[in-house]
Order: structure tokens, then C-alpha cells, then sequence
């Protein structure tokens, strides 16, 4: 043990050691300063911590799960262009799809619009999309939009297909609240409440153009896609709102297997989305 007071010849190569690391930071700092630059500390950024970080570390194909990252300044419509807050006015409260995912949504209706076949949409939450996909359709002659949900959040979820959600989740909204928001458009919409695939009874012999599926789960998912694929046209678009997402996983693996004996391969976006365009009958596939 080592007296109070007492300086050691190792307490003595510290002090003119950590005397010497101070100097010579002081003598970088005055230089940098001279030639025009300025010094700042660097703390490493938290991690966000939300369901979607978590899962990738996890869940199947963890390797392909990153962060997209441009590799110059592109063209981004969804931050403000005035095409895109034309139809995007006033919707960011109803929902929380993230402005480039709604871009994307809009950009692959407005294609479909120009099809044969009704609107549809799985996963209503409070009404935003289904509001985008409205205003899209008012200039269109005897297309509707078909709107399909529980109104009591998600179903009963499988404990391994789909770990990171849970039965009642989103239950943001009500029949009322949908059918006042979308008021302006009553003579094209159509709003079910039910769960799937129940709830699509009756329509059996209506086909589509445009189908946006944002239902989370594998069931859920696999039940959209084997109602809505032999009901759509052509060149129509199945639209899956979180393909990408880690936490979504089994929504991905859903699709995934439905089409694995098909002629569409699903499309993966940068926005988490993915989406299947419905490829023309010819010889080797009949018209479903």
C-alpha cells in the first residue's frame, strides 16, 4: 500500500504521460483551428430499439436485412413535390405509413386505375391509405373500393410465424370514423367489417386491378393472396405493405410460398414494401 501523498515512479510516468497526451491534443487543436477547422466530440448513435431492429438480428436471412442508404442526393417526390401533396394532404394523421411508402402506393394505383377491375384494400387501421386510394379513384367511372377489416385489431397470431405481434393490435378504428373521413367518395366505396377470409363472401366473381394488403401476419397474408390472385386482371397489382420489414417476417414468407409455383416473382422496394404484378395468360398459364 502506498502512502498518502507519496508519488511512486509509476504515478510519476503517468502524470507526465497524461501531461504530454494534453499538450500534444492542445498543439492539434490550436493547429486545426489555424487552418480553418473546428473540433467537436463524436458519441456513437443509439440504435433505435423498435421492433424492426430487434427482429432483423434474428429472424430467417438476417445477412440481407440493412439499411438502405442512397449513394448520392435522388429525386424523392414524397418529401413535399406538389404532385404527390396533392393527394397526400391531410392524410398523415390516418395512418402510419411513412410518406415514401404511401408514394409507392399511389404511384402503382394510379397505374391500375387505367385497368379493368375494382380497389381493394386489406388493413384499413384509421383510413389514410384507403383515403389516398379514393381520391385516385374519383375521376373513375364504375370502379369501387372495397375496404376490409375487423375493427378489433389483428386475429389470433402464431407464437413462431409471426412472434412480434399480438391478437388486438391495431385497433385504431371504427366503421363510423372510416365512412366519415371517406364521405366524399360513398359512391365507390364498399367498407366490410370481418376477418378474412370470411369477410370476402359475395364477391367471388368481381375481379380486380389493385389490392393493397397490409394484414402483418402469415395467415392473414397467404388467405389475401389465395382470394385476390385468380380474381386479378392482368397486369393488376398485388401490393404488400411490409414484404420487407424483419417483424413482418411472416407476411414475407407467406407470399414467398404462394408464389413459389407461380409465374410472378414478388418485387422487393427500398421502402419495405413489395408488390406482384399479375403476368398475362398465355400457353403455359391459363387465365386463373
Amino acid at each position: 500500500m502506498v502512502a498518502s501523498g507519496v508519488q511512486t515512479p509509476l504515478a510519476n510516468s503517468l502524470d507526465a504521460g497524461f501531461i504530454m497526451v494534453q499538450l500534444m491534443k492542445s498543439a492539434c487543436r490550436s493547429l486545426l483551428l489555424r487552418l480553418g477547422y473546428e473540433i467537436h466530440s463524436v458519441t456513437t448513435p443509439e440504435v433505435p430499439q423498435d421492433v424492426d431492429f430487434l427482429a432483423a438480428s434474428t429472424v430467417k436471412e438476417s445477412q440481407y436485412y440493412a439499411r438502405w442508404v442512397a449513394p448520392c442526393p435522388l429525386f424523392s417526390p414524397w418529401l413535399g413535390h406538389p404532385d404527390f401533396q396533392a393527394l397526400y394532404d391531410g392524410v398523415e394523421p390516418y395512418t402510419i405509413i411513412s410518406p415514401d411508402r404511401c408514394y409507392m402506393l399511389i404511384s402503382l394505383a394510379r397505374y391500375a386505375s387505367r385497368l379493368a377491375g375494382d380497389f381493394a384494400e386489406c388493413g384499413v387501421l384509421r383510413g389514410g391509405t384507403a383515403l389516398l386510394l379514393a381520391r385516385i379513384l374519383e375521376n373513375t367511372e364504375q370502379k369501387r373500393l372495397y375496404l376490409f377489416d375487423s375493427f378489433k385489431g389483428l386475429p389470433k397470431t402464431h407464437k413462431e410465424k409471426d412472434p412480434w405481434f399480438s391478437e388486438g393490435q391495431y385497433c385504431a378504428g371504427s366503421i363510423e370514423a372510416i365512412a366519415e373521413l371517406l364521405s366524399d367518395f360513398q359512391r365507390a366505396i364498399d367498407i366490410r367489417c370481418g376477418w378474412i377470409p370470411q369477410t370476402f363472401r359475395g364477391l367471388e366473381d368481381n375481379r380486380f386491378a389493385f389490392v393493397h394488403l397490409d394484414v402483418d401476419l402469415y395467415q392473414s397474408t397467404w388467405d389475401c393472396c389465395n382470394y385476390f390472385y385468380p380474381r386479378m386482371i392482368s397486369g393488376g397489382v398485388l401490393l404488400f405493405d411490409e414484404y420487407a420489414f424483419a417483424a413482418a417476417r411472416g407476411e414475407k414468407d407467406a407470399v414467398d410460398e404462394f408464389f413459389a409455383d407461380k409465374p410472378e416473382s414478388p418485387i422487393t422496394l427500398p421502402t419495405g414494401q413489395g408488390f406482384v404484378l399479375k403476368v398475362p395468360a398465355n400457353g403455359n398459364h391459363k387465365a386463373r
